[in-house]
């Protein structure tokens, strides 16, 4: 009996000793100031220190937040190809302010870390850096001279801080800016690219699925040379399902094609002058660049190895143009860039208009006096 009772005697004493020792605890808690760091660390009760390096962290650096670089900043975050964005901009605050404005719906887009600043180091660790500044305005031609200037100021920077990353040029022109920013990085060529001919071959694969009427991605179809009205559309290569559509339309694309199919080439040729006349002062066409740039950012991020018609240099003979000039060609794209190229077997039709858009582009480098000046300072 005396055990018995001792027993109980002990139980209650101890729920009395945990109680009594509850209440205090919680009264330690009442007394907690409320602020921001006691908060955190009532709710995480394990707190790790920062880690110095993310290995699987996946950095693309935009510079210029006007409205094609930030339409390639929503489709990069949109497909969800990179887990860090920062945003550029010689404007800070817009920079800040537009980086902030994302991240209020990041919750949404797989939680981003987006940044915006005005310096330059914050883009080292970049696995590409994407140059869309400066933008033209609508219906305004590019100043080649102004951009050479900028890029002057910019690239060499950018270069020192993301000494191995990849440069992709969104800048118009694209081919002549490629260039300039090939011989300012002084990266080697693979990892120096421009956007190129992709938005014109994709609205050539496009206005071809609404004539045929079959999806777009059935359509085997590529512009070459130089983005804009001088773009050659190879017409000789297009197939649809490996049926080229010449082996039943011998003269598809030519002048005295008497299904005027010539017509698709230049509906692709006038669609950025028509939908910058339409847009106006909401103009310049941003969104098909924004998403054609963020295709260039995935292959590279994923390594795909997929062809596409990007803006790269042409060091050889071998596509059929004078070599040391940038343009577009089919390329096999990869996590160092441009991977390769890819031959193709044009006519000699398409072999003039290729050559074409290469003596435009030296051209327009030569009067501009950029062959000349960019020379001088790499010398130097």
């Amino acid at each position: 009996m005396e055990n018995n009772n001792k027993k109980e005697n002990n139980l209650i004493n101890n729920k009395t000793n945990s109680k009594a020792q509850d209440d205090i605890e919680y009264d330690d808690i009442d007394q907690i100031p409320i602020t921001t760091t006691s908060t955190k660390n009532a709710l995480i009760t394990t707190m790790l220190g920062p880690c110095e390096v993310y290995p699987h962290r996946v950095k693309v650096s935009i510079v210029g937040v006007g409205k094609i670089g930030m339409a390639c900043a929503i489709a990069i975050l949109m497909r969800r190809i990179a887990s860090e964005v920062c945003l550029f901009d010689k404007d800070e605050n817009r920079a800040m302010a537009e980086a902030e404005d994302i991240r209020h719906a990041g919750i949404f887009l797989g939680n981003p870390l987006v940044t915006g600043t005005s310096d330059v180091s914050m883009l080292q660790k970049s696995a590409v850096v994407i140059i869309t500044t400066p933008e033209k305005r609508s219906n305004e031609e590019p100043n080649v001279k102004d951009n050479l200037e900028i890029f002057k100021k910019i690239i060499p920077p950018i270069t020192k801080f993301v000494c191995s990353g990849v440069l992709l040029i969104v800048t118009e022109p694209v081919d002549v800016m490629s260039y300039i920013a090939f011989k300012l990085s002084k990266f080697p060529p693979n990892r120096v690219l421009g956007i190129g001919t992709l938005l014109d071959s994709a609205r050539f694969q496009d206005i071809m699925s609404q004539k045929i009427g079959i999806a777009r991605s059935s359509i085997n179809c590529m512009s070459i040379g130089a983005q804009g009205n001088t773009s050659v559309p190879v017409w000789s290569s297009i197939n649809v399902a490996g049926l080229k559509l010449r082996d039943i339309n011998s003269r598809m694309g030519d002048k005295d094609d008497p299904e005027k199919w010539y017509e698709v080439t230049e509906s692709v040729h006038q669609s950025d002058a028509v939908l910058n006349q339409m847009k106006g002062d909401k103009g310049p066409n941003c969104w098909a660049t924004g998403i054609c740039t963020a295709e260039i950012v995935d292959a590279i991020i994923r390594n795909t190895k997929v062809v596409l018609p990007v803006s790269t240099h042409i060091c050889s003979s071998n596509q059929g143009i004078d070599n040391d000039v940038y343009m577009s060609i089919p390329c096999v794209i990869g996590r160092e860039g441009v991977h390769c190229t890819v031959r193709q077997k044009l006519t000699d039709q398409e072999k003039l208009e290729v050559q074409a858009c290469a003596d435009s582009i030296r051209n327009t480098l030569r009067e501009s006096g950029i062959l000349q000046e960019v020379s001088e300072d790499v010398e130097k």
